[in-house]
């Protein structure tokens, strides 16, 4: 078992700000830890990082408690399934599973051989051993890169949004696959991914990656209950947290939908700032229409619902309101900051499935006060936390 740390890593970027800056990552002897993110959060970046490919500019890269940054990569000790899956074009399936494992010469032959077998049945390889990678689709490319790193003994595992390629269908198993592996063998892995639902099914914690920074690092659930800023609020989430301006106006917040009492909790969030960003989950969205909800003190309104939406066995209702335009080139200043959509001109409130919800009629709606967050529209700092 080998445990990971990052330090301070900082890599500059080709122009303008840096592609990581000044990251902070521990990962346990034998911890899987998912790192998420939007397309150009530097996931790879990261990953090539830790692997040699990239060095840094500042920063330790410790495994062991050693700093390998100096290292060329082949003496780090650490297998990566590279995103274009970087296979050998002149070598056959079953040549490429065991290629980098026999360089190493630290593999036990009879070992080695149990390890392919097991492989070769767990990723469905059986019968493409003979072929080379320009013979195989996409997904079989992607299930030998994962297959050559799982049968090295390496130190640490490295996965490049490893299940991109594979069809909604065979992700389950191949996530559970390469989890058993890890977990059967004690490996410190490192798994990034685009899909947040995946990462959130995948680990213990996720590191949350955007603009070269980690975000929040924790559990699926104190990402999802207690978001650190804007930016995992509006990310975690299907759909993802409520966002609205709301303005100070004595011992009331105004927001578009629902004036909100300033409590002593929220007074101590707010402090001086005369706006503030109001984050509201849609399940936290009561729906008080057909009688009286059991909430003490919870904000309430009554708006049409524009539109509603079925996902799965949930039913989402989409209410619409109005901002003024001075208001929006504010919220778009915000968007700018954090380089992500985080504002709809809309709140989407989850409606239990037994309540026939239709576009077009009212909905009295009743929001928790413990469940409201606050954030700082200059820092995106979760202020309620």
């Amino acid at each position: 078992m080998s445990s990971l740390q990052l330090r301070g890593v900082t890599v500059a970027g080709p122009t303008g700000p840096p592609l990581l800056d000044a990251v902070d990552l521990d990962v346990a002897d034998g911890e899987s830890v998912a790192v998420i993110g939007p397309s150009a959060a530097a996931r790879t970046a990261l990953l090539r990082t830790i692997v040699g490919l990239q060095a840094p500019d500042e920063g330790e890269i410790l495994i062991d408690d050693v700093d390998v940054a100096g290292r060329a990569p082949r003496r780090r000790d650490v297998a990566m399934v590279f995103a274009d899956h970087a296979l050998h074009p002149r070598r056959d399936v079953l040549d490429n599973l065991t290629f980098a494992a026999t360089l190493r010469r630290k593999h036990d032959r009879a070992e080695l051989a149990d390890r392919v077998e097991q492989v070769v049945d767990d990723l469905a390889l059986r019968d493409v051993l003979d072929l080379r990678p320009d013979r195989l689709g996409t997904d079989q490319q992607q299930r030998v890169a994962i297959g050559r790193s799982l049968v090295r003994d390496a130190s640490v595992w490295l996965f490049d949004d490893p299940f991109a390629a594979q069809s909604e269908r065979v992700r389950p198993h191949l996530r559970s696959v390469v989890l058993r592996w890890q977990t059967d063998r004690d490996r410190t892995s490192l798994i990034t991914t685009s899909s947040v639902d995946e990462a959130l099914s995948l680990v213990g914690r996720v590191a949350v990656l955007h603009q070269g920074r980690i975000r929040q690092v924790g559990s699926p659930q104190e990402l999802y209950d207690d978001p650190a800023d804007m930016f995992v609020a509006g990310y975690l989430g299907s759909p993802p947290m409520n966002l609205l301006p709301a303005f100070r106006d004595g011992d009331q917040l105004v927001t578009p939908l629902a004036t909100i009492l300033v409590d002593d909790r929220l007074e101590r969030a707010i402090g001086d700032r005369p706006v503030v960003i109001a984050g509201i989950r849609p399940e936290h969205c009561l729906d008080a229409t057909r009688g009286p909800v059991d909430v003490v003190g919870g904000v309430e309104f009554t708006t049409r619902v524009d539109d509603v939406e079925w996902r799965a066995r949930s039913q989402y209702a989409f209410l619409g309101f109005d901002l003024d335009p001075a208001l929006s080139e504010v919220l778009d200043e915000v968007e700018e900051m954090f380089e992500f959509d985080l504002f709809q001109n809309f709140l989407v409130a989850q409606v239990p499935t037994e309540t026939p919800v239709r576009a077009g009629q009212s909905l009295h709606v009743v929001v928790p006060h413990a469940a409201i967050a606050l954030f700082d529209p200059d820092t995106g700092e979760n202020l309620t936390r």
